[in-house]
């Protein structure tokens, strides 16, 4: 006899280009009784349930131990259940019609510029590594040059979608203000 699978998995557009989108997404799964359970990789694990009715929002904060309780217990007085956490981002679900989390342009764009700000780190790591290896790949000789063309072809990987993530993020919180 076949068993239907309890799980599936989300591949998210991430928040940065596609928040509203991915939302939607679960929102609509939900509906559908296929409930967010965590953040996964690149996206949600899913678990079948009853199906719900809910909207989901997304809250970036970098959080102390101490302050998570009463950051989770602000937003469920407002009706927002914390459904999981990945670093610095939370999500939230509540029933369709709850007052949004974000419903002026001035909180949605103070979200966006802390997300922005958490990835700062990354874009700086990966420009850095990227040029440590351009120059290694120029000046050396032998394995150290192939070594560095195949570091530098990863870093330059690595930063492209960084540095999109940040402009994306740079343009959208902009448009807020």
């Amino acid at each position: 006899m076949f068993e239907m699978t309890k799980t599936k998995y989300v591949v998210s557009g991430g928040i940065a280009f596609s928040e509203k989108k991915d939302l939607q997404v679960l929102k609509n799964f939900a509906a559908k009784g296929w409930i967010v359970k965590r953040y996964k990789r690149m996206g949600y694990e899913l678990e079948k349930r009853e199906p719900e009715l809910v909207d989901y929002s997304i809250d970036i904060r970098n959080l102390a131990d101490e302050d998570k309780d009463e950051y989770f217990a602000m937003f469920e007085f407002a009706g927002w259940e914390h459904v999981c956490s990945r670093y610095d981002t939370h999500l939230f679900k509540a029933p369709v019609g709850t007052t949004p989390i974000y419903s002026d342009n001035s909180s949605k764009a103070d979200k966006l510029l802390r997300l922005r700000k958490s990835i700062v780190p990354a874009v700086y790591m990966a420009a850095l590594l990227t040029l440590v290896s351009y120059f290694v790949m120029v000046f050396a000789e032998g394995t150290f040059e192939e070594i560095a063309k195949w570091s530098f072809n990863v870093f330059i990987v690595l930063l492209f979608p960084c540095v999109l993530m940040y402009i994306a993020l740079t343009y959208r919180s902009m448009r807020l203000q």
